[in-house]
């Protein structure tokens, strides 16, 4: 039953997020708003109330050109990340609230971990249909694998992309996570939450899983067990899914401030009870 619950609680979240907003994940509004493109030069330089002002953010839609201008080389990625990093421990929750759903989405783009959110809404077939994975088998986890897995990327990009849901689930989602719950909710209510609240569901997947002996990763492990052909291997050779390792969708504190702040508290206090 326990498993039965995690993923009835999976689907409902991703469900209820891509029903609750027509771009999952970002929306050019610095375009919609005739604002122009945003300048990567200009970013270098930029201290952090610009950048959040240039992001779109407090519109409600993080701009894609403000993004692609972020990554456009490391010299401007790095310059924007320090700022955004600095910001988000300025002792401001607004500030430091915004910075991090800035640093989210600048590192979920970063890698082409984008691309595998974006095929989140594949899962709903599975966890909605007749023969629902369970994640603790390996035939579960390599179903919901291969439906989020886009099929241009190579093997190098995916553990860069397994490895970054991981870091984010650790990092930047955690610290947004427990901002939220120090400070007793959103402060900007501008910020997406839903399409953090889909990010953190997945990079939390993700992050539970523990790799087995002899990979240096979870990305490793993941893609070494996308790449099986050896019929004597299961998928639980190379990643295991810890006792109870799901169990945080509902207990977690940090987790549940960003569902709750996505409109989400009702549905994980049910669900966790």
């Amino acid at each position: 039953m326990k498993h039965v619950k995690k993923l009835a609680l999976l689907s409902v979240i991703l469900l209820t997020l891509l029903m609750g907003s027509c771009d999952a994940l970002f929306s050019n509004k610095f375009q919609e708003l005739g604002l122009g493109q945003v300048d990567a030069a200009a970013l270098q330089e930029a201290d952090a109330e610009t950048l959040i002002a240039q992001s779109g953010v407090n519109s409600g839609q993080i701009s894609q050109s403000f993004i692609d201008a972020a990554l456009k080389d490391d010299t401007t990625k790095n310059a924007v990340v320090n700022e955004l990093t600095i910001a988000a421990t300025s002792g401001d929750p607004k500030v430091e609230q915004t910075a991090q759903a800035l640093l989210i989405e600048i590192k979920l783009q970063d890698t082409g971990a984008k691309e595998v959110v974006s095929n989140m809404g594949g899962l709903l077939d599975l966890f909605t249909g007749d023969d629902q994975p369970d994640p603790s088998t390996p035939e579960g986890m390599n179903a919901i694998i291969d439906t989020l897995i886009p099929d241009n990327l190579s093997d190098q990009e995916l553990v860069d992309v397994f490895n970054s849901l991981d870091l984010l689930a650790q990092n930047e989602i955690y610290d947004f996570g427990q901002n939220l719950f120090d400070n007793q909710g959103l402060q900007n209510d501008q910020i997406d939450t839903a399409s953090i609240a889909q990010t953190a569901v997945l990079a939390t997947v993700v992050e539970v899983l523990d790799p087995v002996v002899g990979y240096a990763s979870v990305g490793e492990a993941l893609v070494a067990a996308l790449n099986n052909e050896d019929p004597t291997k299961n998928f639980d050779d190379f990643v295991t899914v810890p006792e109870g390792g799901l169990d945080g969708l509902t207990t977690d504190d940090y987790l549940t401030a960003i569902f709750t702040a996505a409109g989400l508290g009702d549905l994980i206090n049910k669900l966790g009870s």
